[in-house]
């Protein structure tokens, strides 16, 4: 009997205009229209006492409405429900990405609050396939405090070391391949490490030479900017841009903690005149900067990756942008962490007062880091990058004393992958 009443319930419906608007209106709700049904059906229902299906006798006009308001019905139905759908679909995207972040953030603290937070060293890419170099790696991982690995994924030849899907690589033939997402889950798994995806951002030669219109121009020559062999894209371009990203993304679905950006700035030159896509001053520079780093934090960490972004060491010190667009109190902002490269070889004569800074790696750690603190930076947001080469087992200790002192993560860096056991505290059995 009630099935009975709800059809005819239903059947009168239809010949009652309502007035929800079904237009672009973005006030409209779903939910809105099904209580509008519902409240309208248990109206009809009290006012009709019709007790049999029978008692109801339809003209052939009133067929043709029933038919028209059946047919309006069901395209007010079908667009609702779309819209219903759609708003599902980017709400569950945005939960999910806010569920990544998440994630992301609770990998690093879990590493933070378990085991004092990252100690890591830089693995070259190119090594990862080197029995020699890996067999040296593992050592330290299995029997020092080291728990953190930065592995190249777009080295500073342009080079990807995975096997990219992006519609350029054909074009750059630039994939050198040695590892694939199970390989890093299983590298990551047995050593239980954290594992950092260094991409090279801004100093591509592979991509400057192809696509010449998003890399630096050198007026005198009308072809890319070149200096000691690097060849620097324009940060400013958006078609370099994308590409960098796009690298970055894929990186993070192989299976990286975190996409480490390192040369990401303008060129360290005095050369005059170059052509870039903005005007070369500081606001520009900065901003275009910041705003690649910012909308790549945003991508990443919605996949459940953090980022950080590799500046010089001297930036802790100056208060400009240094002239490539690396200001401290911005790019800080844009990112997870900063690490700054703090190595006392690449400080000149008189830096801290000392005539020679390489020689005192306590001192002039201590104090780059200080000029970065004194600044009002968060402890957590600054990791740096250590000098692991030119040193002595003895000076790589002290800087990490430095670093550790001061209650900073810290990372080793070693182009060539080597490293002493000795260089890091042992692990007690």
């Amino acid at each position: 009997m009630n099935r009975v009443i709800f059809f005819v319930a239903f059947i009168l419906l239809l010949c009652v205009p309502f007035s929800v608007n079904f237009g672009n209106d973005e006030s409209f709700s779903y939910l809105e229209i099904v209580k509008k049904l519902k409240d309208e059906i248990i109206s009809i229902v009290i006012k009709t006492e019709i007790t049999s299906p029978s008692e109801l006798v339809f003209s052939e006009e009133d067929k043709v409405l029933f038919n028209k308001k059946y047919e309006e019905f069901k395209v007010a139905e079908t667009l609702n429900s779309e819209y219903f759908f759609a708003t599902y679909a980017e709400e569950s995207i945005a939960n999910n990405k806010n569920i990544n972040k998440y994630l992301a953030k609770f990998k690093w603290l879990s590493l933070k609050e378990k085991e004092g937070g990252v100690k890591g060293i830089y693995l070259n890419g190119y090594d990862f396939t080197n029995k020699d170099k890996i067999q040296s790696i593992t050592n330290i991982l299995l029997k020092t405090e080291v728990n953190t690995v930065v592995l190249d994924v777009k080295t500073d030849n342009g080079h990807l070391l995975y096997n990219s899907g992006l519609p350029e690589v054909s074009e750059l033939n630039n994939k050198r391949v040695k590892y694939d997402k199970d390989v890093l889950l299983k590298f990551k798994s047995d050593f239980n490490i954290y594992l950092i995806g260094r991409v090279v951002a801004f100093q591509d030669p592979t991509f400057a030479k192809k696509f010449e219109n998003s890399s630096v121009i050198n007026p005198e020559t009308n072809s890319p900017f070149t200096q000691n062999g690097q060849y620097f894209l324009d940060p400013g371009d958006d078609k370099a841009r994308d590409y960098v990203l796009n690298v970055a993304a894929e990186a993070c679905s192989l299976g990286f903690d975190e996409i480490q950006f390192d040369y990401i700035r303008y060129p360290d030159t005095n050369t005059k005149g170059l052509i870039y896509e903005d005007e070369n001053i500081t606001k520009n520079r900065v901003e275009n900067i910041n705003s690649f780093l910012i909308s790549s934090k945003d991508v990443l960490n919605g996949m459940g990756c953090l980022v950080s972004a590799d500046i010089f060491g001297y930036v802790l010190q100056n208060k400009s942008d240094n002239g490539i667009g690396q200001h401290l109190e911005t790019i800080v902002e844009t990112v997870d962490f900063i690490s700054p490269m703090v190595y006392p070889s690449h400080y000149s004569k008189g830096s801290f007062g000392y005539q020679y800074p390489n020689n005192f790696p306590y001192e002039v750690v201590s104090a780059a880091l200080n000029d970065g603190l004194k600044r009002g930076i968060e402890k957590e947001k600054i990791r740096p990058f250590l000098q692991g080469f030119w040193h002595d087992s003895e000076d790589v200790q002290i800087t990490i004393k430095a670093a550790e002192n001061k209650n900073l993560d810290w990372i080793i860096w070693n182009n060539s992958s080597q490293y002493e056991v000795e260089y890091f505290t042992k692990i007690e059995s």
